[in-house]
């Protein structure tokens, strides 16, 4: 069935009307849906609506397109635990793709850092951001999820420590880390019955620098190795949250 997202302020009475004019196109143009057609419209904070097309009307060139709720539901498909990615700014390009993963992977947020190795420092972070969260609501449609993932303002590597809530799991996986494995730390914190938040550090492509790594341990982040390999930071993520959702929910 189709998926689209909407604007929680779309749904009145029983009908929802779209008028963002990319997902009218992509209906009318590519889909060529037409009314009677069926559709899941998610409002990207976990309600989803399955809907009827009534039709398209053009109010002096604004187009919108009419749709009938048959029934509303809670979206069943998001993650129990909670992620929010701390990834280091890669090569031009790789962020792409690892905000399109790990949405498919249920990612809750993604904070981009800036670090003392990151090669990437976009002049217009501000685009760059609007971009990106453009790729994660791509990604949430194409893999059913009902919550949209945050993409947040980049911030330093200094300031992770304040950007996470109380209580939360602060994991650093390190490649210099060969004792204590994600799965142990995992393990430790579900056993102890706390609240399932995880925030996740991932480093660039050169790393973190001594200092950074000690800032981060002092400041209470859980070191650990995510394996014997030492994997691509566009790799890291993903397989950590893949490890994850196993770990705290799909092994039970």
């Amino acid at each position: 069935m189709r998926r689209f997202l909407i604007d929680p302020s779309c749904v009145l009475n029983g009908e929802i009307t779209i008028r963002d004019k990319r997902e009218i196109h992509h209906m009318r143009n590519a889909l060529r849906l037409r009314p009677g057609a069926e559709a899941m419209l998610s409002d990207g904070s976990g309600n989803e609506f399955f809907s009827q097309l009534i039709g398209y009307t053009d109010d002096g060139g604004t187009l919108s397109a009419h749709f009938e709720v048959l029934y509303a539901r809670a979206a069943d498909t998001e993650p129990e635990t909670k992620v929010t990615l701390f990834q280091c700014l890669p090569k031009r390009g790789k962020m792409e793709s690892i905000i399109q993963k790990t949405t498919e992977l249920g990612v809750y947020a993604v904070v981009p850092v800036i670090s003392a190795r990151s090669v990437s420092r976009p002049a217009d972070m501000t685009a760059k951001t609007a971009r990106w969260q453009r790729i994660a609501e791509e990604a949430c449609k194409q893999s059913g999820r009902g919550a949209v993932p945050a993409v947040c303002e980049s911030i330093g590597v200094s300031d992770i420590p304040a950007a996470v809530p109380t209580d939360t799991l602060l994991i650093f996986p390190y490649e210099q880390e060969q004792a204590v494995s994600i799965k142990s730390v995992l393990r430790a914190h579900g056993a102890s019955g706390e609240a399932r938040e995880i925030a996740l550090i991932i480093g660039p492509e050169g790393g973190f620098t001594g200092q950074e790594a000690d800032m981060l341990r002092s400041a209470g982040a859980c070191v650990c190795s995510l394996g014997k390999t030492i994997l691509r930071t566009e790799t890291a993520g993903p397989a950590a949250i893949a490890m994850i959702r196993y770990e705290l929910e799909l092994d039970e």
